[in-house]
C-alpha cells in the first residue's frame, strides 16, 4: 500500500509521513520544494511537484503505485490574503486535481485537509452562541476560507458524480512544534519563547479555542485515510476547548521560570462545533492527547530544538480528553 502525501514538509504533512512510516506503510512525499524535515527510511520516496500541474500529479501516481492519497498542500491564510489567485490555484485547482487522479488511477481512498476557516471569524464567547455542525451555512470572511468553501463543494460532487471515496477534515488551531505558518502563528508566543526560558505576551487572552495537537491530527488523516464507507463527505475534527487563559496558566505551570501573562483581545476563530460525526467514524481508534501532555511534549520538543536540556515538565498519561 503506496500513500502520497502532498504538502510532505509542510506542519502537519512532516506529522504525517512520520506516521505512516512508523505504521510501514510506503510513502510519495511530495512538495513543491526540496524535501526538508522528514525522517530517513528506504520506505520514503521524495518527489518535487506542484499540486497544479495535473499531468505531473498523474505521471508521479502511476509511476509509484499511489493507491491513496493525504493532500495537505494549501496556500494558508495569510498567503492567500495576499496573492489570491495563486491561492485559487492551489486551493481550489489543486484539490480538484487530486480528485482527478485519484478517479482516473483507480486511487481507493483521498483524504485531504479542509478548514474551520469556512465559518470565518465569530465569536463564540456567549454560552448561546450556535454550534456548528458539518451542514451549517458557510460565512468565510478571507480568501482562505473562501477556497476551502469551495473545495468542499468540489470534493462533495466528485463524491456524488463519480463515486469517489473522498473525505475532507475542517482543521482549526493546531499546535506544535514545527509550525511555522499560518493565522495560528501567536502559538509562538505560548510556547517558543517559554521554551527557550524567555518571557513572553500571549494575545487573545480573552478567546476560547478548540486545541488541536498536531500529532493527533496527523494520526486522524491517516484513521480516516484507511475507511472504506463514509456516511459523508466532510468532517469537523476534534480538539479540547480550553479558554487563552487556562492554556497560559498551564504553560506557567510547566515553565514556572518564565514570565508568561496575555494580553486581552480575541481572534475570533470557530471553537464550539459538533464533533459526533467524525467520532463516529473513529470510534475508540482515536483519542485525544491530554492538553497538559500534548502542550509538555511541544515545550521539550521545542526546547531541544534550542539546544538546552530540559528537566522542568511533566505530563501525565495519555487518554481521552474531553470535547466539545
Amino acid at each position: 500500500m503506496t500513500t502520497l502525501v502532498t504538502g510532505a514538509s509542510g506542519f502537519v504533512g512532516r506529522y504525517v509521513v512520520g506516521e505512516l512510516l512508523s505504521a510501514g506503510a510506503d510513502v510519495v512525499a511530495l512538495d513543491h520544494a526540496p524535501a526538508s524535515g522528514l525522517p530517513p527510511s528506504p520506505r520514503l520516496t521524495a518527489v518535487q511537484g506542484d499540486v497544479r500541474d495535473l499531468r505531473q500529479l498523474t505521471r508521479i501516481a502511476h509511476e509509484h503505485g499511489v493507491d491513496r492519497i493525504i493532500h495537505l498542500a494549501s496556500l494558508l491564510a495569510p498567503a492567500s490574503q495576499q496573492d489570491p489567485y495563486h491561492a485559487l490555484e492551489v486551493n481550489v485547482i489543486g484539490t480538484q486535481n487530486l480528485m482527478e487522479v485519484a478517479l482516473v488511477q483507480g486511487v481507493t481512498h483521498l483524504t485531504w485537509a479542509s478548514s474551520m476557516a469556512v465559518f470565518g471569524h465569530q465569536t463564540q464567547a456567549d454560552g448561546g452562541a450556535e454550534e456548528f455542525t458539518e451542514a451549517s451555512r458557510h460565512c468565510p470572511d478571507n480568501v482562505y476560507g473562501v477556497t476551502k468553501s469551495y473545495a468542499e463543494g468540489i470534493s462533495l460532487a466528485y463524491r456524488e458524480r463519480y463515486g469517489l471515496t473522498t473525505v475532507g477534515l475542517r482543521i482549526g488551531l493546531v499546535y506544535g512544534q514545527g509550525k511555522e505558518r499560518g493565522e495560528g502563528l501567536f502559538t509562538e508566543h505560548l510556547f517558543d519563547r517559554p521554551a527557550r526560558d524567555r518571557d513572553s505576551v500571549v494575545p487573545f487572552g480573552d478567546d476560547v479555542f478548540s486545541w488541536q495537537y498536531v500529532r493527533d491530527v496527523a494520526k486522524a488523516f491517516i484513521l480516516v485515510n484507511g475507511r472504506d464507507e463514509t456516511d459523508q463527505g466532510i468532517y469537523n475534527l476534534p480538539g479540547t476547548v480550553a479558554s487563552m487563559q487556562d492554556a497560559v496558566g498551564l504553560v506557567r505551570e510547566l515553565r514556572p521560570r518564565v514570565s508568561i501573562r496575555s494580553e486581552p483581545g480575541r481572534l475570533g476563530f470557530p471553537h464550539r462545533f459538533s464533533v459526533s460525526a467524525f467520532e463516529k467514524l473513529a470510534g475508540d481508534e482515536y483519542r485525544l492527547t491530554p492538553l497538559r501532555d500534548a502542550f509538555a511534549e511541544t515545550l521539550d520538543r521545542l526546547r531541544q530544538d534550542s539546544g538546552a536540556v530540559d528537566t522542568t515538565s511533566t505530563g501525565g498519561e495519555r487518554g481521552n480528553a474531553r470535547t466539545e
